[in-house]
């Protein structure tokens, strides 16, 4: 009951732990395409953004884009670049024109400049910034403009300190540039619609440094180290003024299979694109929070599914529950009554096995005494010869006495001596043989074994004329085991080999080989005798089986050997000699001392 209701939990737990590593990379995978998804969308929409952003700037630019190329065909302009340059009022005449052309065009600031970089008319003029009178030689858009190109520069204002994007236009006289116009457009307001939208946008120039931007934070930072020669001509010609060029601290981690941007702890997904005839960047960068929200979303509609799912199971096991435990407790009733019947079995089992060990402990005696029965009339006469011997050398002793012959008297003497010893030895090994095993188990010697049944069969080998060869290797041949019931298994051999052999009248031999191969040791018992027939094979360990007459043998010798040998962990096989006669194989593992 135990058993079952573990593998069951076992069961529910293993189901459970499915459902959820099931049920989580559902939601992980949900979660991914979800996120990859919405950044697909992110993206596509950044484009689109990006694509509107650049067009606006652009347009901004264009609009102005006109002014210096009509205001270096003004004849006022020309007129006071060659003419009236050291004019004041004839200047402050074309900065009055300049005022009213700008107020149209609406641009931040016009102005006009000689050949040598120096203010001589602005739109300004009358403004505490006013560009009259300053030099700017070092602008690139003036040297672009000398050297006959139109200027495009974006620069902080050196006067007025407003960023602007400045474009000239060379002026003419007879093939000749006399000087430049110029309009400096102010980018600020466009900057403000961005902030105003909430967007982030920023333009890079080709050194990596922002220059307009939605954030003002961002504003002249660099997205990379700057060279030392690049930042020195940047100084030189005061593009950004006296800006630091700190590095716009980014870090670039992966979100939903996309790489996003982390600035001060935000994370973007950047997308940017090059503006056309420029070495400028527009970035667009758009929060990553719409993928983290709608994955949170599916991560809890994930969670919530499967804790429902997981609750309904609960719900369904806990109905289950009930039923199985009614079940059980029907179950735990009968397995009760079961218990008791079986603890009354087992009991009963134990009586009859212990009954089974006492008879089979008395067969084995049974054996035993009938082995001594059958060797009796050969044992009497063993013992016989030797009485009859001392009765003649008491008699002669007798003589010895009277006739005082001490040296015939001691050699009487001295054989009677051995005569007893001789009956002692047998009788000795009789009472042995017959007494009960100990049935302790102990390292035993199968060769000594072997020999003491042989000297116990031996007056039956000589009443029967019958030839005992033992051959053994010098190896120890230790098994475990109980010595008196091995001998025993030796003696039952011997004698079925002696009957196997009782009507044969050539030469009587039964071979003993004994040897060690590896952890086994295998002992053969062979005789010359008339061999076992087939049907005899198949029940020969049976008890009580025996081609014998039932006054001759009960038929327990064979099948109280097997029981032994199997008692002894070892195996026994019966066969017939290629020569003829039986052969026994007999294996024991080998006891090896640690």
């Amino acid at each position: 009951m135990f058993s079952f209701t573990y593998q069951f939990s076992r069961q529910v737990l293993g189901g459970w732990i499915f459902v959820i590593v099931i049920g989580s990379l559902s939601i992980w995978l949900a979660n991914y395409w979800l996120g990859a998804s919405t950044a697909l969308e992110l993206r596509k929409t950044s484009r689109e953004r990006l694509s509107l952003y650049e067009a606006t700037l652009l347009g901004e630019l264009d609009k102005y884009r006109y002014l210096p190329f009509v205001l270096s065909g003004n004849e006022d302009v020309k007129e006071l670049l060659t003419t009236f340059q050291d004019d004041t009022y004839f200047a402050n005449k074309v900065s009055q024109s300049l005022a009213e052309t700008n107020n149209k065009a609406e641009a931040n600031v016009l102005y006009i400049m000689d050949k040598k970089g120096n203010t001589l008319a602005s739109s300004n003029w009358q403004d505490e910034t006013s560009f009259v009178g300053h030099n700017y030689s070092f602008r690139p858009y003036f040297q672009d403009a000398i050297e006959g190109r139109e200027g495009r520069f974006f620069a902080i204002g050196t006067i007025s300190g407003i960023p602007g994007f400045f474009m000239s236009h060379p002026v003419y006289e007879d093939s000749s540039i006399i000087g430049a116009a110029v309009v400096k457009v102010n980018l600020t307001p466009l900057q403000q619609q961005w902030n105003d939208g909430g967007e982030n946008v920023f333009i890079t120039d080709g050194n990596g440094v922002i220059f307009l931007a939605s954030k003002k934070d961002w504003l002249y930072k660099s997205l990379r180290p700057i060279p030392s020669k690049q930042l020195q001509k940047l100084h030189q010609i005061r593009q950004y003024g006296a800006s630091n060029f700190d590095i716009l601290g980014t870090n670039h981690v992966s979100v939903a299979g996309d790489l996003a941007t982390e600035i001060e702890g935000n994370r973007y997904l950047e997308t940017k694109q090059d503006i056309a005839n420029t070495d400028w960047k527009i970035h667009y960068l758009v929060s990553v929070s719409p993928i983290t929200e709608n994955q949170r979303t599916i991560v809890a509609i994930g969670i919530g599914v499967i804790v429902t799912l997981l609750v309904l199971a609960l719900f369904i096991r806990e109905r289950r529950q009930k039923v199985i435990s009614t079940r059980r407790a029907l179950e735990a009733e009968k397995m009760e009554n079961m218990n008791r019947q079986l603890e009354i079995e087992i009991e009963e089992r134990r009586r009859t096995e212990k009954e089974l060990r006492a008879a089979q402990d008395g067969l084995v005696q049974a054996g035993k005494l009938a082995a001594l029965g059958q060797m009796s009339a050969a044992i009497a006469y063993e013992i016989n010869q030797p009485i009859a011997a001392i009765q003649n050398d008491v008699s002669n002793c007798v003589t010895y006495l009277k006739d005082e012959n001490d040296q015939e008297l001691n050699s009487s003497l001295t054989e009677i001596s051995s005569l007893t010893e001789k009956m002692g030895m047998i009788t000795a090994q009789l009472k042995n043989f017959a007494r009960k095993s100990s049935m302790k188990i102990r390292p035993i010697d199968v060769v000594k074994a072997i020999n003491r049944a042989g000297h116990l069969m031996q007056p039956v080998f000589n009443a029967q004329t019958v030839h005992l060869e033992i051959r053994t290797t010098p190896e120890a041949m230790l098994i475990s085991g109980d010595e008196i019931r091995l001998e025993q298994v030796f003696v039952n051999l011997y004698r079925n080999a002696v009957d196997a052999m009782k009507f044969i009248k050539d030469e009587k031999i039964i071979s003993i080989n004994a040897s060690v191969i590896d952890n086994q040791v295998n002992v053969t018992v062979s005789d010359t005798g008339t061999g076992l027939e087939d049907h005899v094979l198949n029940k020969l360990y049976d008890p009580f089986f025996t081609t014998k007459s039932n006054s001759e043998s009960l038929g327990l010798g064979l099948s109280i050997t097997y029981g032994i040998i199997k008692d002894l962990k070892g195996e026994i096989q019966a066969s017939n000699n290629p020569d003829g006669g039986a052969c026994f194989v007999l294996s024991f593992p080998r006891y090896i001392e640690k």
